[in-house]
């Protein structure tokens, strides 16, 4: 998947509150590791991923953490098409809790699709006290 170009994570540059279903028919996040997540180090992190549509017809993945966090490093992958890519943060920015932030932008035609699984691994700290967190996310794109 060629990607032209994403929104850095959590750094207000665009706000979004729009999100897909997350019923049970693929649209929201499923783990097999229960709840959605699987938190590993400082605390109860989560984090809920959702997708929309741009206007030229790519897509917009977004993300809204459960507490307040400050984000160091995010894993993206799609194992199905054995396709995995790193992001690096600033990991100082404290992204409020229920707040949703868009993540990243794949144009059209890159090739993201319905019913794809993709996987989301964060890394940071919570805001509250620097304490370390890893969240894992896995989210079917409805």
């Amino acid at each position: 998947m060629k990607k032209l170009k994403y929104y850095t994570l959590f750094l207000a540059l665009i706000f979004s509150s729009i999100a897909c279903s997350d019923s049970s028919s693929g649209g929201g996040v499923t783990d097999p590791f229960g709840g959605g997540n699987n938190n590993t180090g400082g605390g109860a992190v989560t984090f809920k991923i959702t997708s929309r549509p741009d206007q030229q017809g790519g897509t917009i993945f977004s993300a809204t953490p459960s507490v307040a966090v400050k984000v160091s490093k995010v894993t993206i992958s799609v194992p199905a098409q054995q396709y995995s890519e790193t992001f690096q943060f600033d990991g100082t920015t404290v992204v409020n809790a229920n707040v949703t932030e868009d993540l990243i932008q794949y144009p059209a035609g890159s090739g993201v699709a319905s019913g794809q699984q993709w996987t989301f691994k964060f890394e940071g700290t919570l805001a509250s006290n620097n304490q370390a967190y890893t969240a894992t996310s896995n989210y079917t794109i409805p």
